[in-house]
Parts: structure tokens; C-alpha cells; sequence
């Protein structure tokens, strides 16, 4: 009884307020004073200003594209006070979307991608700046999207790589596939192509990507002890352990032994500016190898090797790369 009064009581004065800002002509400003004090700060403007332009995209949206939106994200992200949204239409598949990709403001929408099968896309904040990242089921490359002054752009490293992944701050690295599988360029395309991971940064909304010199000399690897015990595997052995086990598990003490001898000598060495170096060197049976370290003012760790030959950039177009200071 004492729980029905209590609403009763409630709703008798809710509408009460409503009666007497009506007749005084603020009764928007004083209803919205009065859900301030029982429910918190309300911007009922701006609620309803985001939905009405939500409302309206989705509108263009439909106007322009055919099937059903399956993936939908709205917002203002470049923050210049006006509302676009990124949207796939087509069909939802059980491990993927199968559809087009869409930028849509109030004004118009633009078709992105053609049909295909993607992978859950995200929305990446980096440096301030958000981004669309979409994974394509197909080709396996990751299509990047930013949006400036309401108008969308792709980014000079969409479509190239795949496994574009952001390492925090302004960082992001990428796996880059090319033929370099033997040292002969027609041969390596005759064999299948390796995958690498390359490095790169953002700055003011662009993509730039660490390139490396390439003129470092041995001298310069044995600075830092991992660098140097490496090379002392490497000329014992031919390869290190870790690649004689990947790449010849059943090698037998004769082949070992000629991989020892045949294998171990260097083509290059290459700083980047984020402090990665990847060292370049032959393999028996015309095989190329590379190792990549870590390197900084107090320490150096092999991070990765494989086979193939690193390039000191994969775009040369977008590459930068360390000044006579940062490479001595």
C-alpha cells in the first residue's frame, strides 16, 4: 500500500510541473531542470540531434546500397561536429559478412569495396585519429579508411598488407608477402612467396613506414651481444638452431655438415629508426634467411627468423628512414 502511494505521489507531481511550465511558456528548459535534479544531467537536444542524424544516414544508406546492413558504425570521427557512418549491406555469414562497404554521411554515400567476404571489422582510435580496419576473407589483405573534414580517404597501406595490428601509441606493424625466396628473382617466383612483418607509424592521419638503411657492417651487429653471438652461431653452423630445426628437422650429418660450409654469408644489415634490425644471409641450396632483434640504448633479443630476404622498405613510396646520427 505504502509502495503504491509513494508512485502515486510521484506521478501526481510530474504532472503537476508539467502543467505549470506549460502555462508559463519554459516548459522545456524547466522539465529538463526537473529530470537534472530526479535523474542526473540530460542534453535533450543533443539526444535527439544524434538520432535524427542517425536516422537520416541510415535513410541515404538505404537509398544507395541494396541488401541488408549487416554491420553498422556511427559517429562523428573526425570530430568536426558532423555525424558519418562506415556500413556493410549484403548477408551475414556464419564466420564472415558477405557484402559492399560503404561510407555514408547526410549528403551522399560512396562504395569502398566492391562485394566480398570480410572478417569482423573495427573501428581504430590512434594518435587522435579513428580508422576502419576490414580484413577481406579473400585476398587475406586488411583495407584501411580514415575520414577527414566529413570526407573518407583510404590510407596509403590499405590493400597491401595483411594482419594490420596497432602496437600502441603511433606504432603498427603489418605482414607483407613477396618472392624472395631464393636470391635468382625468377626462381623465387617460381617457389612460393614468405610472409614478413614490417613496421610502421602514423602521423598527422597518414601512414608511414620505418624504412631501413641497409649500409650497416658486421662491426656494427657485434655492438650489442645478441647480434654478436648470433653471428658466431652462424659461422660455426651455417644457420642457428632454431632455423636448421624449422627447415632441415631430418637433415643428416653430411647435409649438416654442408649447410655449415655453404651457408653463413651475409648480404646485408639493416637499421630502422623504432630500433629493429634484420640481418640478410645466405643459405646452402641457394635458401635465403634473415633474423630480426629488438635493439635498444641497454639491450638487444632476436624477436624473429625465417626464411627470405627482408627489404628496407616494402613501400618504398611511404617509406622514411634514420638519419646519419641514428645509423652510426
Amino acid at each position: 500500500m505504502l509502495k503504491r502511494t509513494v508512485i502515486l505521489f510521484a506521478a501526481m507531481s510530474l504532472i503537476m510541473v508539467l502543467c505549470l511550465t506549460a502555462c508559463s511558456g519554459g516548459w522545456r528548459e524547466n522539465y529538463e531542470g526537473f529530470l537534472d535534479d530526479v535523474m542526473g544531467k540530460v542534453d535533450m537536444s543533443r539526444e535527439i540531434e544524434n538520432i535524427d542524424a542517425e536516422e537520416v544516414i541510415r535513410e541515404k544508406l538505404e537509398e544507395y546500397s541494396e541488401g541488408q546492413t549487416i554491420w553498422f558504425q556511427f559517429d562523428d570521427f573526425d570530430g568536426d561536429g558532423t555525424s558519418e557512418a562506415f556500413a556493410f549491406c549484403g548477408k551475414a555469414g556464419a564466420e564472415y559478412l558477405e557484402g559492399v562497404l560503404w561510407y555514408v554521411n547526410e549528403n551522399y554515400a560512396a562504395e569502398l569495396c566492391e562485394s566480398g567476404k570480410w572478417e569482423n571489422p573495427e573501428m581504430v582510435n590512434a594518435d587522435g585519429t579513428t580508422f576502419l580496419f576490414a580484413e577481406n576473407h579473400d585476398d587475406g589483405l586488411t583495407y584501411v579508411f580514415g575520414i577527414e573534414n566529413s570526407k573518407v580517404y583510404e590510407t596509403a597501406v590499405s590493400g597491401t598488407f595483411s594482419n594490420l595490428e596497432y602496437q600502441g601509441g603511433t606504432d603498427f606493424t603489418a605482414e607483407f608477402t613477396s618472392f624472395d625466396y631464393f636470391e635468382d628473382e625468377e626462381k623465387a617466383k617460381a617457389e612460393e612467396p614468405t610472409t614478413k612483418k614490417y613496421w610502421f607509424y602514423l602521423e598527422n592521419g597518414e601512414f608511414y613506414e620505418y624504412g631501413a638503411d641497409d649500409s650497416l657492417r658486421r662491426a656494427d651487429l657485434r655492438k650489442y651481444k645478441a647480434g654478436s653471438d648470433v653471428m658466431d652461431i652462424i659461422y660455426e653452423q651455417g644457420l642457428t638452431d632454431e632455423l636448421l630445426e624449422k627447415y632441415y628437422p631430418d637433415a643428416t650429418e653430411e647435409e649438416l655438415a654442408h649447410i655449415a660450409d655453404e651457408a653463413g654469408y651475409f648480404h646485408s644489415i639493416m637499421l630502422r629508426e623504432n630500433g629493429i634490425v634484420n640481418l640478410n644471409f645466405y643459405g646452402a641450396y641457394e635458401d635465403c634467411f634473415y633474423i630480426t632483434f629488438a635493439v635498444t640504448e641497454t639491450s638487444s633479443e632476436v624477436i624473429d627468423c625465417g626464411r627470405g630476404f627482408y627489404l628496407p622498405a616494402a613501400v618504398e613510396a611511404i617509406a622514411t628512414y634514420p638519419t646519419e646520427e641514428e645509423a652510426e
